[in-house]
C-alpha cells in the first residue's frame, strides 16, 4: 500500500508527534509500505536533513519554514495536493495538518483520510481554531487517539459520527539495545529524578521544584534532573534560589539521543507531573515514560493527563495530583522501598508498548480507510 503521512513535526527535529510520525513512517516501511512524509523542516540545516533522510526506507518532503507564517501554510497544503493523488491513504498527525488533510477532501473530494490525534490539538482555547479543528475532524474517516484520556475531548458529535481506535503510543526496542547492555552511570542523588522534555508548564518541571522542600525532609540526598529545551529555564532557577533548593537540580539543557538514553539509564525515578497550559495544551500519552521503563525505571506522572495511559498504577509507578507534594514524596516512598518490583513491572510494560506490535493497528485502519476513495 502506498501511505502519505503529513506531520506538524518530524526528527531530525525534536518532539513527540514527531517522534510518533517516524515510528508509524518506519515500521509500515518495515512491513512493506511505500511512504511518503511530509513535514517542515523548521531550524534543521539542508545537509542535517538529507544525511538524515539517506538513512531512512521511507521517503520524506521537507516544507522550508518561512518567517512569513502563510507563505509556508500555502507552501504546505500545494505539496499534500500534489503528491495525495499517488498514494492510497492519507494519515494525518499534529493540527496542522488536520487541517490540510480536510483541505485535501474539500478541494479535492479525498476520502481515504485518517487522523491521529495526540492532545494539543483538541483543548484550543481560541474559539476559531477550535471550530476548525472539529470541522477537520469531521473530514476524517477515522480517528486514533494516543490515550483514552485525549480521546475524551474529542468534540462530542465527532465521537457519534467518527470510528475512533485508541492506539498508546510505542518504542522501538531494538534502539535501546545498546545502551541495555552497558553498566548504568547512576546520576547524582539518592533518589535521581529525572524529567525530560521542553522546559516548560506542560512538561511540569515547575511542579517538581515546587514540592523539593518537602522532599528534602524525606529524602536529603534527593536531586532533579532537567533535561530538554530550556525554554523556561530562567523562570524555573529563580523560583529553585527563592525555595533555597538550588543545590539539589541540574539543568542538563538539550543533550544527544545518546546521552538522552546514557541519563535514563542512570536515573531512579522518571517524573512527568504535566500541567494543562492556558492555549489548552496537554500530555498526550508522554513516550518519554515508556523510554524509561525500558531500563527499569519506573514513573511518577500527572493523574490529569494522558499519562495516565502510560503508567500501570501501582505497578510501573504511580499517578497523582501533580500539586500535591505530599502525594509525590509517599509514590517516590513506596517506589524505592519495593525497587526491584517496580523496575521488573516497569521493563515489561515497556516491551508489551513496541512499534512492531502497535503498528498492526494502523495497517488495518489504514486498509479501511484506504477503501473510501473506491
Amino acid at each position: 500500500m502506498k501511505i502519505l503521512i503529513l506531520s506538524s513535526e518530524f526528527p531530525p527535529n525534536v518532539g513527540g508527534i514527531g517522534n510518533h510520525g517516524y515510528n508509524v513512517a518506519l515500521n509500515l516501511s518495515k512491513n512493506g509500505h511505500d511512504v511518503l512524509v511530509i513535514a517542515d523542516s523548521l531550524t534543521q540545516t539542508k545537509e542535517n536533513l538529507k544525511k538524515f533522510e539517506q538513512q531512512q526506507p521511507f521517503k520524506i518532503q521537507w516544507i522550508p519554514r518561512s518567517s512569513f507564517v502563510v507563505s509556508t501554510y500555502i507552501h504546505r497544503i500545494f505539496k499534500a495536493i500534489q503528491h495525495q493523488k499517488s498514494y492510497d491513504v492519507v494519515l494525518c498527525s499534529g493540527k496542522f495538518s488536520l487541517w490540510t488533510g480536510a483541505l485535501l477532501q474539500l478541494i479535492k473530494g479525498r476520502k481515504a483520510l485518517f487522523a491521529v490525534v495526540h492532545g494539543s490539538e483538541l483543548d484550543l482555547k481560541n474559539k476559531w481554531l477550535k471550530k476548525l479543528t472539529t470541522w477537520s475532524l469531521s473530514k476524517m474517516a477515522e480517528i486514533i487517539s494516543v490515550s483514552r484520556y485525549t480521546a475524551q475531548f474529542i468534540p462530542q458529535n465527532i465521537q457519534n459520527q467518527k470510528p475512533i481506535t485508541i492506539i498508546p503510543n510505542g518504542i522501538t526496542s531494538d534502539e535501546f539495545q545498546f545502551e541495555l547492555q552497558q553498566t548504568p552511570k547512576k546520576l547524582l542523588g539518592n533518589p535521581s529524578i529525572i524529567t525530560l522534555g521542553n522546559v516548560s508548564q506542560r512538561k511540569g518541571q515547575m511542579n517538581v521544584i515546587e514540592a523539593l522542600p518537602v522532599l528534602l525532609n524525606h529524602f536529603p540526598s534527593i536531586h532533579y534532573h532537567i533535561v530538554g529545551k530550556p525554554s523556561e529555564r530562567i523562570r524555573m532557577e529563580k523560583k529553585a534560589q527563592e525555595l533555597g533548593v538550588s543545590s539539589h537540580l541540574t539543568f542538563h539543557g538539550m543533550v544527544s539521543r545518546e546521552e538522552l538514553m546514557e541519563k535514563l539509564h542512570g536515573s531512579d525515578i522518571k517524573a512527568m507531573l504535566s500541567d494543562h497550559t492556558p492555549s489548552g495544551s496537554f500530555e498526550g500519552f508522554g513516550i518519554a515514560v515508556l523510554e524509561a521503563n525500558i531500563f527499569g525505571v519506573p514513573a511518577i506522572g500527572s493523574s490529569n493527563s494522558g499519562i495516565a495511559d502510560a503508567i500501570e498504577q501501582g505497578k510501573t509507578g504511580f499517578l497523582i495530583d501533580q500539586k500535591n507534594s505530599a502525594e509525590l514524596a509517599e509514590a517516590i516512598e513506596k517506589i524505592m522501598t519495593h525497587y526491584s518490583e517496580f523496575s521488573t513491572s516497569a521493563r515489561n510494560w515497556a516491551k508489551k508498548h513496541d512499534w512492531s506490535t502497535l503498528i498492526q493497528s494502523y495497517e488495518a485502519i489504514a486498509v479501511r480507510t484506504a477503501s473510501k476513495d473506491k
